[in-house]
């Protein structure tokens, strides 16, 4: 209502809102402000509050729709002086005003240069946590054997920026009655992750700790200056983190999930979030399911008829006492002329002089002519009216006979409806199951997620057939509500209330609640039916007798008495409909105001939406027109030669679309039918690389955890070649920092010879779960002395990992520095089976330059290999290899472990008498 009590209007907008495409969250998020406030100011302002809460998925649409309701029906209130309002926000003393703190640096961006972890996921390291060193500058790789650690180093990073791991928190709850997010090993149970970070453009340190105590309850600390909360939240983006089942599922994910999860990629997550929370709020059925608009708008129609009638009944009495028609007369004026009319009666007189209409005692009356003219005949006739004008009031005419087998028809479609569902409880489950199978989690659409049993035809069309049905009886019910509230039914409640005197037998009444809610039987609405007759029926026959007897009475009586009794009666009448008329105006008044306060807040939040949601799209078409050619010329990097891909977004929707516009000559084709595992893969991950790009934010790094894996060798190498030159830094000076962690050892290989290269950073990591996890820089010598103290401890079912991971980093370091040619299917051997080959390997080799007579071993270092090599196989490589772990012992062990350092000894030498032993270059050259 506007300030004058007329419905408010919105404003008229002439220009269209749209973001700002290089404008940060909060800059385009303060603009749409603007726009809604100019949409409705009062309206708008909550709406800015309600940002945050609608961002981060915390609202409650109840709460949202009410507050803004409440605004819509508080009076208005006058606006305050701007002088004095300026006053009020001036601080009392300026003296007491505190300084400001010092501004943080401008941050462009944040580097990754390390990560500590202890106690969380596969990294125990109690006592001594996993300390990775990163180079911003180069790209940084991680590698190790599964089993090892590595994807623990990715999930302690994501955990420490995100605060959860989704897959982990996903598992069934008869997988998650422990908690997996603390090593097991730990004795604290605590989980300590420390992200240490360098700003750009300044160069400015930032270490973060997060902690995760035995709980489950997280903690996070930044060094000062820097606020924290601020830091992890900005860090906080789609792109950061890529896993192999994440692209891998890109591909295969319908249109909205994928457009869903490209809007993280182009920053746009926090768009597609509000845009979602904006759309739940305006949709239709749980609006007007809050604001109960059906029943409202019976209760309204309810009034307006009865208004209608009471019209017409104060029309038809007007006319009997004052003996003319109300024509246009206002009910001031009308009222006025009922006054004067009952006042020229000589005996009312004294009782209706002076006083307004609707104040006059129509009992006084009564009795004045009771004094007047006396006589129980006349009192009597007076009560035969006043019975037969009461029952005329509640005998409504309303249903007619259509109206009532309308009812008994909407009953048969509703129970038809009913038949076809199973009740509420399977509604629940069938609602329960939707939201299961429509998860992107979900891939089998044939299993069955109660059952686990696989069908034959799809789960999701089957719930959505059976959900169907219950829409039916939804509306089949909503249509039977309606005809009860709107035919009148409810109106017959005081006839039935005035034929019935016990309650047991009033059957309007009994079933008026399921009526109202639309789940009465045929049978029931059948025997409404035929009770509504009934009661009509027996109103007719009391309202013949009452007047047959009225009849007779006027007979008796002079016509002077009849005629004021008859317009004493027609006053109470009138009396009564005017106090129920405005009434009724009051209720019709009030459902407008109501009415209007639930359009504006509907107007609102739909154009609202709708703008966002156009804003939206047109800035996620933009960005997705700009990272396209990155995306095509990434894609034909990985040397895909006559496949172009294709992605679009449907105008105003979140879908996204892919497609090849090219595939061997073939134009416009589906890839997800034509592309193999690679080429797929290969999409997604062009797709992915593309859109960090371009709109990386303030995360300048990215952490790629096993994305090789799902390609082919050849395809593995073209991939690394893009980032090394193309998509990270330093090759693209302006690229992210890529961190990529991988379990392939030939991939390893590659890793190495590029870390020679300057621009490339590799570290492999050694260790277990149950003891710690350590880079390779010195950690084959923590992995060496922690085995040794657990052998020495008598600990060998727990030390023999250890020993397994001392023999083959040696080895493998043997094999690399002395440039030992091995067979390329070393790399998909068992691990139980790797130390055994790198043995045959180096035994190959040796053999193969004494033969050639350019072995630099002297004697003495051969046999040194021979005695060692049996040691190693005898104690331990024969028992692990066949998986006979009983068979180790203590000293064995120990044996081993002396074994493995004296065999790589026998590849040294003295350079000068007294100096350090080193390698050969190789086994046909000292140095």
């Amino acid at each position: 209502m506007g300030k004058n009590g007329g419905l408010y209007i919105m404003p008229v907008r002439a220009a269209a809102f749209a973001f700002d495409e290089n404008a940060s969250l909060d800059d385009n998020l303060s603009a749409f402000g603007n726009y809604i406030d100019e949409m409705d100011a009062a309206l708008g302002a909550e709406m800015r509050k309600q940002f945050t809460a609608l961002l981060e998925g915390t609202y409650k649409a109840d709460e949202v729709w009410d507050r803004l309701f409440e605004i819509c029906a508080a009076p208005p209130t006058e606006d305050k002086n701007t002088s004095e309002v300026e006053v009020a926000a001036a601080p009392a003393n300026a003296a007491t005003a505190q300084p400001l703190a010092a501004p943080l640096p401008p941050v462009t961006g944040w580097l990754l240069e390390g990560v500590s972890i202890e106690g969380f996921r596969g990294v125990n390291n109690e006592g001594h946590p996993l300390e990775l060193r990163l180079q911003p500058d180069k790209v940084s790789s991680i590698s190790a054997v599964n089993g090892v650690g590595k994807t623990s180093v990715y999930d302690a990073v994501r955990y420490a920026i995100t605060g959860k791991l989704p897959w982990l928190d996903e598992l069934p709850a008869a997988e998650r009655d422990k908690d997996y997010y603390q090593n097991r090993f730990h004795s604290t149970g605590q989980s300590t992750i420390k992200l240490r970070l360098v700003a750009e453009p300044g160069g400015e340190k930032c270490a973060i700790t997060i902690g995760r105590n035995a709980l489950g309850h997280r903690s996070v600390a930044a060094t000062a200056p820097w606020d924290t909360s601020a830091i992890l939240t900005a860090l906080n983006r789609e792109f950061v983190f890529l896993d192999g089942p994440t692209f891998q599922k890109f591909i295969a994910a319908g249109p909205l999930v994928r457009g869903r999860t490209f809007s993280g990629l182009l920053g746009l997550s926090a768009y597609s979030d509000l845009r979602q929370a904006l759309a739940g709020l305006v949709n239709t059925r749980a609006f007007n399911n809050h604001f109960s608009v059906a029943a409202h708008a019976q209760n309204k129609t309810r009034e307006e008829r009865t208004a209608r009638d009471l019209a017409a009944a104060i029309a038809n009495d007007y006319e009997i006492l004052v003996g003319a028609a109300i024509g246009e007369l206002n009910a001031t004026a009308a009222k006025e002329k009922c006054q004067d009319a009952l006042a020229q009666i000589a005996p009312l007189k004294p009782v209706c002089e002076g006083k307004a209409f609707a104040a006059i005692d129509i009992d006084a009356c009564i009795e004045a002519i009771k004094d007047a003219e006396g006589g129980p005949k006349r009192e009597r006739l007076g009560t035969c009216i006043r019975e037969r004008s009461d029952l005329a009031k509640v005998n409504h005419e309303a249903p007619t006979a259509e109206r009532a087998a309308q009812l008994t028809a909407l009953a048969a479609e509703r129970e038809d409806a009913v038949a076809r569902t199973a009740g509420d409880l399977m509604l629940q489950l069938y609602q329960a199951g939707s939201k299961v199978v429509e998860t992107e989690q979900w891939e089998d659409p044939h299993l069955c997620p109660l059952c686990d049993g696989t069908g034959t035809h799809s789960l999701r069309d089957h719930i959505a057939s059976k959900l169907s049905e219950f829409e039916a009886l939804d509306k089949a019910a909503t249509a039977l509500a309606t005809e009860w509230s709107a035919s009148g039914w409810t109106e017959l409640l005081q006839l039935e209330s005035t034929m019935e005197s016990t309650a047991e037998k009033r059957l309007l009444a009994a079933r008026n609640t399921r009526a109202a809610a639309g789940s009465i039987s045929k049978a029931e609405a059948e025997a409404l039916v035929e009770h509504l007759a009934a009661l009509r029926t027996r109103a007719g026959e009391i309202d013949a007798q009452l007047a047959a007897e009225q009849a007779q009475l006027e007979k008796e009586l002079p016509p002077s008495s009849v005629e004021v009794t008859k317009k004493v009666e027609t006053a109470r009448r009138l009396q009564d409909s005017w106090n129920k008329l405005e009434q009724s105006r009051n209720a019709i008044a009030e459902e407008a105001v109501r009415d209007a306060c639930v359009d504006r807040v509907r107007d609102f939040l739909v154009d609202a939406s709708k703008t966002f949601a156009t804003a939206e799209a047109g800035m996620s078409k933009a960005r997705l027109a700009a990272v396209e050619p990155v995306f095509k010329e990434y894609f034909k990097k990985m040397s895909f030669h006559g496949v172009e891909p294709a992605v679009s977004k449907k105008a105003d929707s979140e879908e996204l679309r892919i497609g090849l516009t090219q595939f061997y000559g073939l134009t416009n084709v589906s890839p997800q039918a034509l592309l193999s595992e690679s080429f797929r893969n290969a999409f997604a991950i062009s797709l992915y690389l593309a859109a960090a790009s371009l709109y990386g934010g303030l995360p300048k790094f990215v952490v790629l955890d096993d994305v090789t894996s799902s390609f082919d060798a050849g395809h593995q190498h073209f991939l690394v070649e893009l980032i090394r030159t193309t998509f990270a830094r330093p090759g693209n000076a302006t690229g992210p920092q890529v961190i990529l962690l991988s379990h392939d050892t030939m991939l390893e290989k590659l890793f190495n010879k590029h870390s020679g290269s300057g621009a490339w950073w590799h570290q492999r990591l050694e260790g277990s779960p149950q003891v710690a996890v350590l880079p390779q820089a010195g950690a084959v010598n923590k992995v060496r002395d922690r085995t040794i103290s657990m052998l020495q401890a008598g600990q060998v079912d727990s030390a023999k990992e250890g020993v397994r991971q001392y023999l083959e980093y040696r080895l493998s370091d043997l094999i690399s520095k002395l440039r030992i040619p091995v067979p390329v299917d070393i790399a998909f051997n068992d691990d139980k089976q790797l130390a055994g080959e790198f043995l045959k390997a180096i035994e190959a080799a040796v053999k193969l330059h004494k033969a050639a007579n350019s072995l630099q071993l002297d004697a003495a270092q051969q046999a040194g290999l021979n005695t060692n090599m049996v040691t190693i196989v005898g104690n331990f490589l024969s028992h692990w290899g066949t998986g006979q772990a009983a068979a180790f012992s203590g000293p064995a062990l120990l044996g081993v472990m002396q074994a493995i350092d004296d065999y790589c000894d026998c590849f040294t030498f003295e350079p000068t008498p007294g100096a350090a032993r080193i390698y050969y270059k190789s086994l046909s050259q000292r140095q």
